[in-house]
């Protein structure tokens, strides 16, 4: 090690068990591995001297191209909110600054885009296992989606016949599959499961009348 933060670049070597990094050596001992994309962006060669700077510049550039590349394995699983590449990032151990930037990347070319994300949860959350608007709001709300967006792709999902028709829908498979059991008990595990599916007592009131139900005030909640 020279003087002075300046350091002389003694040896680039491909590392054998990830051929896309280098590993660079100064003054005769191994200092940190780079990414080819980094190395791209700060050339480095043999004999040259390195500033201590230009080293960070070149660290954080690695960096980033590692958080980007995570970024993207995650991606290639699933779609995520902004929040959860956040968290999945952090957690992986990259600075707030790398973070930030990785993400702001990755919205600007689309694929991290919370409103269709929203969009596109509550589709399929309607499709596959419906539930109320309350309840999928608070889904898409714990996942990073903010309230208004949430809200909107709630909104569209249920579309204009909103949670009543969704609750008559899912009370008479309820029933349908209850089919034979004593009627009280069957009511009362009709109810259960609405309540489970985040339908409020006016909702599941008017599902039962909807649906052909009696005596619903015989039914304990």
């Amino acid at each position: 090690m020279t003087e002075g933060g300046v350091h002389r670049v003694s040896a680039i070597e491909r590392q054998k068990n990830n051929p896309g990094r280098v590993s660079i050596f100064l003054d005769g001992e191994f200092a940190f591995g780079l990414d080819e994309e980094a190395l791209f962006k700060h050339p480095v060669h043999e004999g040259d001297e390195l500033t201590d700077a230009f080293i960070d510049g070149a660290l954080l550039a690695d960096e980033r191209v590692r958080a980007k590349s995570a970024a993207l394995r995650c991606l290639s699983r699933r779609a995520m909110t902004t929040e959860e590449m956040r968290r999945k990032l952090e957690d992986r151990g990259f600075s707030g600054r790398t973070v930030l930037r990785v993400i702001g990347d990755l919205s600007r070319v689309g694929l991290l885009n919370d409103p269709e994300f929203a969009a596109s949860y509550a589709a399929s959350r309607m499709l596959q296992r419906p539930c109320s608007r309350r309840l999928l709001v608070q889904e898409l709300t714990r996942k990073g989606i903010r309230g208004e967006d949430a809200e909107a792709a709630a909104h569209q999902a249920y579309g204009p016949d909103g949670e009543q028709k969704t609750a008559v829908i899912l009370l008479r498979k309820k029933m349908a599959m209850l089919k034979g059991e004593d009627p009280r008990k069957a009511r009362n595990k009709c109810v259960a499961f609405l309540v489970r599916r985040g339908f409020d007592w006016d909702v599941i009131r008017a599902a039962l009348d909807a649906a052909g139900s009696e005596n619903e005030r015989d039914i304990e909640v």
